[in-house]
């Protein structure tokens, strides 16, 4: 993911959450070697959390920050906590519906099928 969107990453380990203090970061949850979750955090607080599966995961590089599409709940508290640019055009996309898509060039590359959705504004079970 952090290839997709060209965010920093960084392995935590058993490291506390206040290493990141204040700053606004994403911490991916793992559930049998696959993301199971992302949680948005800014000024140290929850404000985004997301519980999905993974149904494909390929390979891709590095390329251009995506663009978010989609005019749904989710799309709209996933542009606001991550700052990405709302709809337009670009190469690499993340389509957000009752999926969220990873697309680069038309193609997809990362699809998560999403169970549940807290924070925003949002309670929403899938």
């Amino acid at each position: 993911m952090s290839r997709f969107t060209g965010w920093k990453y960084i392995s935590r380990g058993k490291a506390s959450l206040s290493i990141f203090g204040d700053e606004p970061f994403l911490l991916v949850g793992e559930h049998k070697g696959n993301p199971g979750s992302f949680v948005f955090y800014s000024g140290g607080t929850c404000v985004l959390s997301i519980r999905m599966s993974v149904s494909r995961d390929e390979e891709i590089g590095c390329g251009a920050e995506p663009v978010l599409e989609g005019n749904n709940e989710l799309a709209r508290a996933l542009g606001r906590v991550t700052g990405l640019i709302t709809g337009g055009n670009g190469e690499r996309v993340i389509h957000v519906n009752g999926r969220i898509e990873f697309i680069d060039k038309g193609v997809s590359y990362i699809v998560l099928t999403v169970l549940a959705v807290r924070g925003e504004g949002i309670v929403r079970p899938v």
